[in-house]
């Protein structure tokens, strides 16, 4: 999930002491039910080895700067800060469907949310939105390939009105690509490319527009340790529609970038951890996101 606050929330919630028609971690006004920059090397990686697998990802976001359309500070004295510990449970078939393996997950994200809008604050701590994805995967040498479905389901408590929610109150449905190329004493690169539409939300009549996320990686082996440089690009594609739509449709776009280290045990295991600046947002806050993901075999 993806925590994040926007520009018109907060604009609404210091005019109107509520937040009438959006939410911290709502899909209004440029957010978003994926959070981007997930899935790092995990693009185009699912083991070619049948059986269940784990990988843990834990997240601490942090944002005190939200921006306007332009790009540009809005001078709203607000603060975001966000745990997600997210379990992904992926299962991979020893079936095949057009040349590729069958395989599957779901998601559950556990958040711990702080958010600040003024004088008012508000902490919320439980699962957010969970996702079920189904898949095939295709693996060629050192080239890998994943198509999926992310289906992103409306688990997560929500408030209508409420400054902190961990769910979204709607769904999303995401086709997603991912490319791996994997050479394990030089060069691995990765990326996904998703695209996210998403339901109303009923109880604020709001709908976000169609979303583009791009999550990149390209790093180095050494040994037993990767470095690399990972990030995410993020562009809304349609309009907003619902109450206090803006006329450039409140379209949320971003960029992240950061250094990332890996280590891989002998055993198997994969430990990595990275830092995710954002260089640029528009109707979106701006901050930083720290990730440690453990990726093992059940």
């Amino acid at each position: 999930m993806a925590i994040r606050f926007t520009a018109p929330a907060a604009v609404a919630f210091i005019s109107c002491a509520s937040l009438a028609s959006t939410s911290a971690v709502a899909a209004e006004n440029g957010n978003t039910q994926y959070s981007p920059g997930a899935s790092q090397f995990f693009s185009g990686n699912v083991p070619p080895y049948p059986g269940f697998y784990l990988l843990s990802q834990t997240s601490y976001t942090s944002a005190d700067r939200l921006n306007d359309g332009k790009g540009d500070r809005l001078p709203i004295d607000f603060d975001v800060r966000a745990k997600v510990e997210t379990l992904r449970l992926i299962g991979v078939s020893p079936n095949h469907l057009l040349g590729g393996q069958i395989w599957g997950q779901l998601i559950l994200p556990i958040v711990d949310l702080d958010t600040r809008v003024g004088p008012v604050s508000d902490s919320r701590t439980g699962l957010a939105d969970s996702t079920l994805t189904g898949g095939l995967a295709w693996h060629d040498g050192k080239n890998n390939y994943v198509f999926g479905l992310d289906i992103g389901m409306n688990t997560g408590s929500y408030q209508h009105g409420r400054l902190a929610n961990p769910g979204q109150n709607h769904w999303s449905f995401q086709p997603t690509i991912g490319y791996q190329y994997l050479d394990p004493q030089a060069w691995v690169a990765a990326a996904s490319l998703r695209y996210i539409v998403n339901t109303k939300n009923h109880d604020t009549d709001y709908t976000s527009g169609d979303e583009v996320v791009l999550d990149y990686a390209i790093g180095y082996n050494i040994g037993s340790s990767r470095l690399s440089v990972v990030g995410y690009l993020l562009d809304q594609v349609s309009d907003d529609e619902g109450p206090g739509v803006g006329s450039d449709g409140n379209r949320g776009r971003g960029f992240a970038i950061g250094p990332s280290y890996t280590y891989r045990f002998a055993s198997g295991p994969e430990l990595s951890t990275s830092w995710q600046h954002e260089t640029h947002t528009e109707h979106r806050s701006q901050g930083n996101i720290f990730w440690l993901n453990l990726a093992l075999k059940l």
